[in-house]
């Protein structure tokens, strides 16, 4: 005898549940696979699958500052309080004034126009509303971040949140920066006191929260931009501190001038840093005449052989930018280069980013789309007119290289931040009330000295005060 079992809707949920199960499985592994591999080229349905994240947005960031490249260019003679009559007139110049720390204010305004840009549009977010102590003290300290004071022209650790070395040597590098931007100031422009919390994580943990931070999109507007920590040193492969990849450079230049450069588009990085982007930029690039794009695989025998250094890519007249998990520190390296810079819409903004310009008589770098869909047609209108290839690269040299770059433009910046976020913010107090008895109460110096903070051994930085 056969016995039929019919399917009752138990079943029928039962298998719709298995196969769903199945299926999300499935995506999973697919999506790890496609964001973790290093392979050059994914299947089309991994492409498919991909999940954008913050990497590829519908939206980015474009900046008009015509008139700030313009008044750079023909910057007028700014009259100074002098002694002589030689030293009446001053005019910035990158021969003698690109290491200059101590430009005063009214030197700092004349030279870097356009610089301060972002510092007055997180000024203006504010409304007039005071950043007070209480919402300073509103959130916890996440990954990357320090909590730090100016007092009396000193500069103060209050409190660090840093997970493993690498946040540590990014929030130390950020901390010399602003102490040198201090003690190399001028006298009569005495340093405000501000207390202030700033991450050195490539993504802002807490958007909505008055924050310093390395990088923002056009929606965070609570965020304040500080240079990113390689303007002081980055501690990776041939690159160190930026003024020195800077000489070298421009000694490169020296031996191996325009004309004798490889007439060819340069990229190496880590492609699971961004995979839907710059497998993109892979992808565009496979097979071209003009390309020596690749990634870097850090865990290879082959590294050496895959890697090229910041000074390595200035051997080349072209040279491909695309963001990482936000965004990328390797721009400023690239725009030390007498080549052109070619990148996609950037979504992410750092305190420069105002000066790049994709068109006209001051057009510094190429802008192509996000998905690199026209990387092609630009790059043969590059090598089909070389003379306008030069002039991009020359105006890329004499915007950044030769300005905005410069140590001189970074002291200013961080200076002009300074007096900003006190414009808006409240009067620290260099010591605290400290509760001792029922009615005793003394107080006590917060925080500790920059130089000293310094000396401590790697494990005390890590978690200032709780691991002092």
């Amino acid at each position: 005898m056969l016995l039929r079992r019919r399917c009752n809707a138990f079943d029928v949920l039962t298998y719709f549940f298995v196969s769903a199960c199945a299926i999300i499985f499935l995506l999973i592994c697919t999506i790890l696979y496609g964001t973790r591999t290093e392979t050059t080229s994914l299947p089309s349905y991994v492409k498919e699958v991909l999940p954008a994240g913050r990497c590829l947005c519908e939206y980015s960031t474009t900046f008009t500052c015509d008139t700030c490249l313009d008044c750079a260019a023909t910057q007028s003679p700014l009259s100074l309080n002098s002694t002589t009559e030689e030293d009446e007139q001053w005019t910035f110049s990158y021969r003698t004034d690109a290491q200059n720390y101590g430009l005063d204010e009214d030197q700092c305004q004349a030279a870097f126009p356009g610089l301060f840009e972002d510092i007055e549009r997180a000024k203006r977010e504010r409304r007039g509303v005071k950043v007070t102590e209480r919402e300073l003290s509103s959130f916890e300290l996440t990954k990357g971040m320090v909590r730090a004071m100016i007092y009396d022209g000193e500069l103060y650790v209050l409190r660090t949140k840093l997970v493993d070395n690498i946040n540590r040597e990014k929030a130390i590098a950020a901390l010399h920066a602003i102490h040198r931007s201090i003690v190399s100031g001028r006298h009569s422009q005495k340093t405000p006191n501000i207390e202030f919390v700033f991450s050195v994580e490539d993504l802002p943990a807490q958007p909505s929260k008055p924050l310093w931070v390395l990088a923002r999109r056009a929606q965070d507007h609570n965020l304040w931009l500080i240079p990113d920590f390689g303007f002081w040193s980055w501690d990776v492969p041939q690159i160190g501190t930026f003024s020195e990849v800077a000489a070298e450079a421009i000694e490169r230049e020296g031996i191996e001038p325009w004309d004798q450069k490889q007439e060819k588009l340069v990229w190496r990085g880590k492609v699971t840093m961004a995979p839907k982007l710059r497998h993109a930029l892979l992808d565009a690039a496979r097979g071209k005449s003009w390309s020596d794009v690749g990634q870097v695989r850090w865990h290879d025998p082959d590294f050496k052989e895959q890697f090229l250094g910041p000074v390595d890519q200035c051997n080349y007249m072209f040279i491909a930018h695309a963001e990482g998990r936000s965004y990328s520190g390797a721009l400023k390296y690239r725009q030390l280069c007498r080549s052109v810079v070619v990148s996609h819409k950037l979504q992410w903004i750092q305190h420069y980013h105002y000066l790049l310009k994709s068109n006209g008589t001051n057009q510094n770098f190429v802008e192509v789309e996000r998905d690199f869909s026209d990387l092609n047609s630009a790059m043969k209108d590059l090598l089909a007119h070389p003379e306008k290839a030069k002039r991009i690269a020359d105006n890329s040299v004499q915007v950044f290289r030769e300005r905005y770059l410069t140590p001189a433009a970074e002291a200013c910046y961080w200076r002009a931040l300074f007096k900003a976020w006190k414009e808006v913010s409240f009067e620290p107090l260099l010591y605290a009330g400290v509760e001792v008895g029922e009615r005793l109460k003394r107080t006590q110096k917060r925080g500790i000295r920059f130089e000293t903070f310094t000396l401590f051994e790697t494990d005390r930085q890590m978690e200032y005060p709780t691991s002092a």
